[in-house]
């Protein structure tokens, strides 16, 4: 990790907060803190009993509880001094503690290898030191835990002794962890070297190479040399076995704890200063400042002395070594996920100079650590990882609007969403599975000050559902973006600068965030389209928005409607339309049919209520027309009524009915569970003379037949109603007569059509009927200004008001199980 480009300072949270992001690295990065800090209490602790063990006698004050945090505390400041003067003054008196702890090393090792004479230990004739032999090696070679004081241990959270406690390795580990975790120092150093991505890996292996071929010295030497039982009972068992009265090994425990403070001190304060300096918890702005020549965080080694200074008086550490040591092991295993998840990701930028891993050893690594952690205690790693969530779901919403901040999941997403496109292209799409992708068709002037805007957006966020939805801009002009001449100084607001690349973007910004303060529920991306006319920019919407399978197969156009003129005289359509003029529209909507999509063709939805923009927004009540005669759903045989003399629907009815229907359902959703209230109405033309009887037992055919469709649809809470018209007079008779949405009928009713809607609809919140067809691509101008006028009286006055055409040829509601 530290390879792989320039490290800050930080250490193991800058790796981790630069790689899973602010969350994961401000929860590691705080225990880290507290770990470290408190290591070095564990570590002067140790240099106290060792000075006490050796030169106080046991009856003294000086032997006692406070006398140790006296003791303590006066090797503590000056430790903590030498850490506050900086990097080189730390370097310069490290250079001199390693120098005594090699020597201490050396003759310690020596003494247990090369000393001849045996030398009998307190306790009993069966502890005693030996020369070196193979016998006494092999003796010694398999574990025996027994039963120790020295090994008992508080119970879980500091609740008290346990006595008899067997000295087992869950134990002992648990124990002794925080005093070899210094495997982190060089990356904890990360800011004050030249260069850390080489320095770092190649200090690390070579510290923890020479302390495990320590380690492994002694543990041999002591194997070969000491009976078991004294192994067992004696914890001074290697200063009493080494020459010069075991002094060599005092001045080797004294220096290496010693060293291990100012490392804690050191490393603790980086951290605490990344911490502040990423803002990561509020209230540590005092603690980012360095000094001016090093930046050494002076303010940050304050706290964290103070902090190492608290714990002193905490009484025995031993009972918190445990819970520090799951926080240096959650650490680690969030360093290794880092690395994981950044080899997985395959980013062409991941490409550390050290190349001795892999993603399965980072992964082992990850698991193996957390592993560890329950296997030392359960309750101190469910209590690690408790805390440990808890801070992620406070970090994480802290740092939800912080775009600056980045991290790995964009290239996990990346990959993940890449995959999944790929694989949807292997197999063929069935409607079994189908969900709305909605293209918006708007201009690229729209926004949250646009009239209606924000409310069909939410609306359509709404009848999405899990599918796609693509805002579509089109920005009507002669020349591309990039090469439309604009100054640099000049502002986006005038009418150039919405023709340049930059100022499309600029604006696709600030939509995103109008849309973000409106709806924070909405889901859904923008899509550009530079052309001449309005109907080039929505065909090249409609071929561009997507990738792969994941393409819109709906697309919603408003119903352009003529704007008042102003005061200055400027007229022109309502700014939410993105087509000029009739023939265009009815242009556009032949190339959606064209392209095998549907059509929504919406109006009025500025009657929406503004608080319809947020995300509470549920429609109460919407109605769904159906205009003219209706035929029989295709049902399974048997479940149609005996007797029944209507043909089944055609496939053409059974994909117009579908569409309404599933759009219906969609929109009548509500997140807090249930429905709206649905109606599915049917305006008909009944014969001109009938009887009452007659005319009801028309109404009470045509709701069996429309509950036969929301049976069919699976909409079971619907209800359906028959509204009979009469025919005119000059109609065929009632056997012929054409349906309601012939076009001879309709182009002479279209205010009649209105005023239906309004007296059986007008208290619903949204209204869904089919579109009429657009006239045939042979029409001349005067037939398409009449269709656009006639949608217009239709929906003029009404609710907002949904026109619904089916353009896919295949019904979008599935009846297989």
């Amino acid at each position: 990790m530290a390879s792989n480009g320039n490290m800050k300072g930080g250490g193991a949270y800058y790796v981790i907060s630069r790689s899973l992001g602010p969350a994961f690295g401000g929860a590691a990065g705080l225990l880290f803190w507290i770990s470290y800090s408190m290591n070095a209490t564990f570590n002067v602790v140790a240099v106290t009993d060792v000075l006490q063990a050796n030169f106080v006698p046991a009856d003294s004050w000086w032997a006692g509880r406070w006398a140790s945090i006296a003791l303590s505390s006066m090797m503590l400041l000056p430790l903590a001094l030498i850490a506050y003067k900086g990097a080189g003054s730390f370097a310069k008196i490290n250079a001199v503690i390693f120098l005594g702890l090699a020597i201490a090393c050396c003759v310690t090792a020596g003494s247990l290898f090369f000393r001849h004479e045996e030398v009998q230990l307190m306790g009993g004739p069966g502890r005693s030191y030996r020369p070196f032999n193979l016998e006494t090696l092999a003796g010694n070679m398999w574990p025996e835990p027994v039963v120790s004081t020295q090994c008992e241990s508080s119970a879980a959270f500091g609740m008290g002794k346990k006595t008899d406690q067997i000295c087992t390795p869950q134990l002992i580990f648990s124990v002794i962890f925080p005093a070899v975790v210094g495997m982190m120092e060089g990356l904890n150093l990360s800011g004050d070297l030249k260069r850390p991505g080489r320095s770092i890996p190649v200090g690390t292996f070579w510290a923890v190479g020479v302390a495990f071929l320590v380690y492994a010295t002694l543990m041999v030497g002591q194997a070969g040399t000491l009976s078991r039982e004294a192994l067992q009972y004696n914890m001074d068992v290697l200063q009493k076995s080494t020459v010069a009265g075991g002094s060599f090994v005092v001045l080797g425990v004294v220096t290496a704890c010693l060293s291990t403070v100012l490392g804690s001190l050191f490393g603790a304060a980086r951290v605490l200063q990344a911490l502040a300096r990423d803002e990561v918890f509020p209230g540590l702005a005092c603690f980012k400042y360095g000094t001016p020549g090093g930046d050494e965080p002076r303010p940050a080694i304050l706290v964290s002395y103070l902090l190492a200074q608290v714990s002193l008086f905490l009484g025995n550490l031993d009972d918190l070594a445990p819970l520090l040591t799951n926080f240096f092991l959650l650490t680690y295993a969030f360093t290794d996920l880092a690395c994981f998840l950044l080899e997985i990701s395959r980013v062409p930028n991941f490409r550390p100079t050290f190349r001795f891993y892999s993603w399965q050893t980072s992964l082992a690594n990850s698991l193996l650590t957390v592993s560890v952690m329950f296997y030392l205690s359960p309750a101190y790693a469910g209590s690690t990882l408790i805390v440990t969530f808890f801070m992620l779901v406070c970090l994480t919403h802290r740092f939800r609007d912080r775009p600056e901040w980045i991290d790995v999941s964009q290239a996990l997403f990346f990959g993940w969403a890449r995959d999944s496109l790929l694989a949807l292209q292997l197999k063929p799409q069935d409607m079994k599975y189908w969900r709305p992708s909605l293209l918006l068709l708007v201009p690229s002037t729209a926004d949250a000050s646009t009239p209606g805007f924000l409310q069909l957006v939410a609306f359509l966020n709404r009848l999405k559902q899990s599918g796609l939805f693509v805002i579509g801009r089109a920005l009507i002009s002669e020349h591309p973006p990039t090469a439309t001449p604009l100054a640099r100084n000049q502002s986006p607001g005038t009418s150039d600068g919405l023709h340049t690349s930059g100022n499309c973007q600029e604006l696709e910004e600030q939509l995103q965030q109008q849309l973000a303060a409106a709806m924070p529920d909405f889901k859904g991306f923008q899509q550009w389209a530079v052309a001449p006319s309005g109907r080039l920019a929505s065909y090249n919407l409609m071929l561009g928005a997507g990738l792969g399978r994941l393409l819109p197969d709906t697309v919603v156009l408003p119903l352009p409607q003529p704007r008042e003129p102003s005061e200055g005289g400027l007229g022109g359509l309502e700014p939410l339309s993105g087509v000029a003029g009739a023939r265009e529209f009815v242009q556009v909507i032949r190339d959606v049919l064209s392209l095998r999509r549907n059509v929504l063709v919406t109006a009025n939805f500025h009657a929406l209520p503004d608080d319809a923009k947020g995300a509470d927004l549920s429609v109460q009540s919407l109605d769904m027309w159906v205009l003219g005669d209706l035929d029989e759903p295709p049902l399974p045989q048997g479940v149609l009524p005996a007797g029944t003399k209507l043909p089944a629907a055609s496939a053409e009815m059974v994909n117009q009915m579908s569409l309404l229907l599933q759009l219906g359902h969609l929109a009548g959703y509500r997140k807090s569970g249930g429905m709206s209230r649905l109606r599915l109405l049917q305006a008909k033309c009944g014969p001109h003379e009938c009887s009452s009887e007659e005319q009801l037992a028309l109404a009470d055919d045509g709701t069996s037949r429309l509950g036969r469709w929301l049976q069919w649809s699976r909409m079971p809470r619907a209800s359906a109603e028959v509204v009979l018209l009469k025919a005119p007079p000059c109609s065929p008779s009632a056997a012929g007569a054409q349906a309601l949405n012939s076009d001879d009928w309709l182009r002479g009713n279209w205010q009649l059509l209105r005023e239906l809607f309004c007296c059986r609809s007008g208290s619903s919140e949204v209204i869904l009927t089919l579109l009429p067809p657009p006239p045939a691509g042979s029409s001349d101008d005067v037939s398409e200004q009449e269709y656009l006028q006639n949608l217009r009286d239709m929906t003029v006055g009404l609710p907002p008001t949904m026109l619904v055409l089916s353009g896919q040829g295949t019904p979008v509601i599935s009846t297989e199980v």
